[in-house]
């Protein structure tokens, strides 16, 4: 991602006037700091109900109404950090009042409804950024690099996992207490699935086995998703039952292998805090660097390239102020939709489906 174009004491250029809207684990740690760190947005509003926001930003507007909020001719963003189901009533709201909106995944729960949404971005000529961070993980960005110079040849085999050991709900229980909650496909899907999409396109066939592990999970807790290309499968999964952790990617092409252990550190260290402007955010650990194995190279450690979550936000000032495409844009979404819905027909039909 390039650099910010716009420099930070350029007096010709407004600020980005920004409200985040909820205030959980997203609000603060994946965008209330981002905005406040980055020279092209203003952090104007949080719309929250507790005191938390308050406490942290001091000098940050801290409101408990979301509507009163779409009266600020002010507020030029409007970043949606609430539960999934209503992301769509929200955003639609925000466009009608003349803001553009980030939306947190999942963008949409249905198709349908996102499709509304892009009916009234198009009618009112307002930007839909869905938050597909993942894009700006340093093991993605390595990935998407080898397969630019071709490293691994034709990619055969690609397989992505989110795994973890959560025999117990941690956090936003509505997910899995509900059939409407959407549950783990809904949650950790979305940024897999862009992930292949955005290396592979839409597949040809998706096959996938939804799991209720957990016995109050009324939606689903896990999922092994298959996407069926030419010569290709990607493999996705999730699960929740997972004390000791395989790769996070294996990729093998006629040329060559890679394979990554360890997650992208940016969340845990944004967890503990670390600001978003510091050099060691989307640093990887040594020991987590990757194993490529191929013709060429033989088999060697393979230096992890930054993960940079703030490149998110540099892409959405270059909108702003450039007009240029979106990095993420919401057609990108609805294919994410798609293949989340066809996943799910899958599952109910128990066969593969064909696009």
């Amino acid at each position: 991602m390039k650099n910010l174009p716009v420099a930070p004491h350029d007096s010709s250029k407004q600020l980005i006037q920004a409200a985040v809207v909820g205030f959980g684990l997203s609000g603060q740690i994946f965008h209330a700091p981002f905005l406040k760190a980055h020279p092209a947005f203003k952090l104007h509003t949080i719309v929250s109900s507790g005191n938390k926001a308050l406490v942290e930003y001091p000098s940050v507007q801290v409101v408990a109404d979301f509507d009163k909020l779409l009266l600020n001719p002010e507020i030029n963003l409007v970043v949606l950090c609430t539960p999934h189901h209503l992301h769509a009533r929200q955003a639609i709201a925000a466009m009608h009042a003349g803001k553009d909106v980030v939306v947190e995944k999942p963008v949409a729960m249905s198709s349908k409804e996102l499709q509304a949404m892009m009916e009234v971005s198009h009618q009112t000529q307002k930007t839909i950024f869905p938050y597909h961070n993942r894009r700006w993980d340093g093991d993605f960005l390595t990935i998407k690099e080898l397969l630019r110079a071709d490293v691994l040849g034709h990619i055969v085999d690609f397989e992505s996992r989110f795994d973890r050991y959560s025999p117990e709900v941690s956090r936003a229980e509505w997910r899995y207490t509900s059939e409407s909650g959407g549950g783990t496909l809904f949650d950790l899907g979305p940024h897999l699935i862009d992930q292949a999409l955005h290396l592979f396109g839409m597949p040809s066939a998706v096959s996938c086995q939804l799991s209720f592990l957990r016995k109050t999970s009324k939606a689903n807790d896990s999922f092994d998703l298959k996407l069926f290309y030419a010569n290709t499968t990607a493999t996705l999964k999730a699960g929740i039952y997972v004390r000791e952790p395989g790769p996070r990617f294996q990729v093998h092409g006629t040329k060559g292998s890679f394979v990554k252990y360890g997650l992208d550190p940016q969340e845990a260290r944004l967890k503990k805090r670390m600001s978003p402007r510091d050099p060691r955010l989307g640093k990887d650990r040594k020991k987590d660097f990757g194993i490529l194995h191929s013709a060429h190279s033989g088999r060697v450690n393979f230096s992890t390239l930054d993960g940079n979550y703030m490149g998110f936000y540099d892409a959405v000032a270059d909108t702003f102020f450039n007009n240029a495409t979106p990095a993420v844009n919401v057609e990108d979404a609805f294919l994410v939709m798609q293949v989340i819905e066809t996943a799910m027909r899958s599952h109910q039909e128990q066969r593969i489906i064909h696009f």
